[in-house]
């Protein structure tokens, strides 16, 4: 397969794959709300923000921009606080959040050297 074919077909194909899972994720999150009412509130948040981050990346901004990647860490961040605040605490969201706030920390570490 040449690298235009790939191109020409590849990336559409990435495109539609990465829409069709935020739209799953959206109406799954609908779903949580309508059985788990306002229980479910952060998590859905929080999915909602990070389907919406994939796509605008993968439409818009591409994934190697700083930009991108402090929306992602953030993410991560809000992922662990959430999970905290709301007392489902697990070893996942303990890494998102510590991990998440290491990579922002580093990433505003290189901004100020710079």
């Amino acid at each position: 397969m040449s690298d235009s074919t790939l191109y020409r077909y590849g990336r559409p194909a990435i495109v539609v794959f990465v829409l069709s899972l935020a739209v799953l994720s959206a109406v799954s999150g609908v779903a949580r709300l309508e059985t788990q009412g306002l229980a479910a509130l952060g998590d859905v948040v929080v999915n909602g923000y990070i389907a919406a981050l994939v796509v605008w990346g993968v439409a818009v901004e591409g994934f190697d921009t700083d930009r991108f990647r402090t929306a992602l860490y953030a993410g991560l961040v809000l992922w662990g606080v959430v999970d905290v605040a709301v007392g489902t605490v697990t070893p996942f969201s303990l890494v998102f959040l510590v991990a998440g706030t290491a990579l922002l920390a580093r990433l505003g570490y290189r901004h100020a050297s710079e």
